[in-house]
């Protein structure tokens, strides 16, 4: 038979606290490095600044009446100068928040999201188990329902635990001594044995 692979109720909580702890801890750097690549967006403003100053130095340029019609070409050329750095600058924008945003989101899932799939899904199993035996407790202790634990604690717990509950907890269980057995099952799971035998 398969033996489960069962915490303590004690070194339950502190797998808990320490998955809490790696999942904000990375959720955190998610966020950060989103705020911080997304704060290279606001360079772009610069280059959209000079953009917008070039393309205001070609109208002007055109605008001066000694001049004329010499000037036509080089301020075309940078109003189009001007333009192009323009665009330049908002597509640089846009880019650096996407990036921003899908970096954030890569740090902050790819270390969390396979320990969680794998871990609550157990961890829930766990809970179901241990409402499920804390309603049997709480109905009522019986001879059927101990020795269905005492035989759970056979499979279940680590022998070193076993022998502290019993010198020999198979022959126990033979014998239909199945109290002690229950408890330490029971005790495992963090059910309190109210009603016990």
């Amino acid at each position: 038979m398969k033996r489960s692979r069962r915490l303590a109720p004690g070194a339950q909580r502190a797998l808990d606290a320490a998955l809490i702890v790696w999942t904000v801890t990375w959720l955190w750097m998610g966020i950060a490095v989103a705020t911080e690549v997304r704060g290279i967006a606001d360079l772009s403003d610069t280059a959209g600044a000079v953009g917008r100053a070039v393309m205001g130095l070609g109208e002007t340029i055109r605008g001066l009446p000694l001049i004329g019609d010499q000037a036509a070409a080089p301020a075309e050329e940078l109003d189009r100068a001007g333009r192009d750095a323009v665009a330049s600058a908002q597509s640089a924008r846009a880019s650096a928040r996407r990036v921003g945003v899908l970096l954030g989101i890569s740090i902050a899932l790819i270390p969390t999201l396979p320990l969680l799939a794998i871990y609550l899904p157990a961890r829930y199993a766990a809970a179901h188990e241990r409402r499920a035996l804390r309603r049997a407790v709480d109905s009522g202790r019986s001879d059927a329902l101990d020795e269905l634990l005492a035989r759970r604690a056979l499979v279940h717990l680590p022998y070193r635990r076993l022998r502290r509950v019993s010198d020999d907890p198979v022959a126990d269980v033979r014998r239909g001594r199945h109290s002690a057995l229950a408890d330490a099952e029971l005790e495992w799971f963090g059910v309190p044995t109210r009603g016990g035998r």
